[in-house]
């Protein structure tokens, strides 16, 4: 009947077979094969934009790694050669130069506090002696090291002479923008801390719901338990007042 291989014969003076016939034709084959079609060509195409999304990403993946492999190839070297330049060590060129670091910051030490001890010991009379050395070595060091293009001078120096101060606002807008953006932040840190909050309580309702019902469920137990208990008490007490 599915296929449409009927005897029409069969159907001669027969109603009841008629009517099932139709009822079977409306439903089976109009109705539920037209669902299955629909469910089918749904699964088919929930497969077929996961699979587009896949190549995709693989695409781009292998086209950023490529691009990778060719920006930090070993023909940045080659090409440094060839036209004369040096080449540039990556992890020499990140060391720090601390070329008269601490003697600076000795120096500069004998210059923060005071001696507790009188004008007449022998520890402020070494320390003032100091003092006066340091006062004289600095000048001739900074002078040293303009004359050397401030390669003598320690990092402290260059530091102050050379780092300038740049402001990370430029102007009023800038700021307002830099403050909203981070008030936005915060409510959204805010937000996600309440959503986490919201999702655990949900989880403990739920949790006390289950408990809920399952002890619900144990009571109701109980309960039809006692009745048949009860009932079976009935019927024997039914049955001796019979007898």
């Amino acid at each position: 009947m599915l296929l449409g291989e009927v005897d029409e014969t069969v159907f001669n003076n027969n109603t009841v077979a008629v009517v099932l016939f139709v009822i079977f034709m409306l439903l089976v084959v109009i109705l539920l094969a037209n669902v299955l079609i629909a469910i089918v060509t749904d699964s088919y195409k929930i497969i077929q934009d996961q699979r587009a999304a896949i190549v995709f990403w693989t695409n781009r993946l292998d086209f950023i790694a490529q691009m990778d492999a060719i920006a930090n190839g070993p023909w940045k070297k080659r090409l440094r050669r060839v036209f004369g330049l040096r080449v540039v060590d990556r992890q020499s060129a990140n060391v720090d130069v601390t070329f008269g670091k601490d003697l600076w910051d000795r120096l500069m030490g004998l210059f923060d506090g005071d001696l507790d001890e009188g004008l007449l010991s022998i520890e402020f009379f070494f320390y003032t002696l100091l003092r006066l050395m340091a006062i004289v070595v600095v000048p001739c060091w900074i002078v040293v090291g303009a004359l050397a293009a401030g390669w003598l001078w320690p990092p402290q120096v260059r530091k102050k002479l050379f780092t300038s101060v740049v402001s990370k606002h430029s102007s009023e807008t800038e700021k307002e923008e830099e403050l909203r953006k981070t008030q936005v932040q915060r409510l959204k840190a805010e937000i996600g801390g309440l959503k986490d909050d919201l999702l655990q309580e949900l989880a403990i309702d739920r949790t006390q719901v289950v408990q809920m019902k399952s002890s619900v469920a144990e009571r109701k137990l109980e309960i039809q338990n006692e009745m048949k208990h009860i009932k079976r008490i009935v019927t024997m007490l039914f049955e001796q007042s019979q007898g």
